[in-house]
């Protein structure tokens, strides 16, 4: 049967039940959602690829460590399918902080996450939720 053909399909036939992704929850997760997504884009990836899945690691830390948790990711081609948007949402409505270089111990653990994803994308923007938390927007140009 072609994809175009509208018949049903025949009495007792066995019809594959369409499931919704599973959520991602952790960045490793997160990093094959965006490799399978610039795949199937048939986009070579490289350097993009690597800057948006080292951004988003950093991210998910955030949520996971500073935001109450991981509460949606999503990510997606723009509309021209010239860049790469990446959506992490927590339940935290603080907003993160780029800790500065100078005056810190550069042995200290953390605090370079923000200023990491700043670095790698293209913009970033951060907006409140409705019933609390906040939306942080990356997009990475293709």
């Amino acid at each position: 049967m072609s994809h175009d053909d509208a018949r049903p399909p025949s009495p007792g036939a066995v019809v594959p039940e369409e499931r919704p992704p599973e959520p991602v929850r952790t960045a490793g997760q997160a990093r094959a959602v965006l490799a399978r997504l610039l795949a199937d884009a048939e986009h070579p990836g490289g350097q993009v690829l690597a800057s948006a899945q080292l951004a988003v690691t950093e991210l998910i830390a955030n949520a996971l460590r500073h935001g109450g948790g991981l509460t949606c990711f999503d990510a997606r081609l723009g509309p021209c399918g010239t860049e790469l948007v990446v959506d992490v949402e927590d339940g935290d409505d603080r907003h993160p902080v780029a800790q500065p270089p100078h005056g810190r111990d550069p042995a200290a653990a953390g605090g370079r996450g923000w200023a990491i994803v700043q670095a790698l994308a293209a913009t970033c923007r951060i907006d409140p939720l409705p019933g609390g938390g906040k939306r942080i927007r990356v997009t990475f140009a293709l």
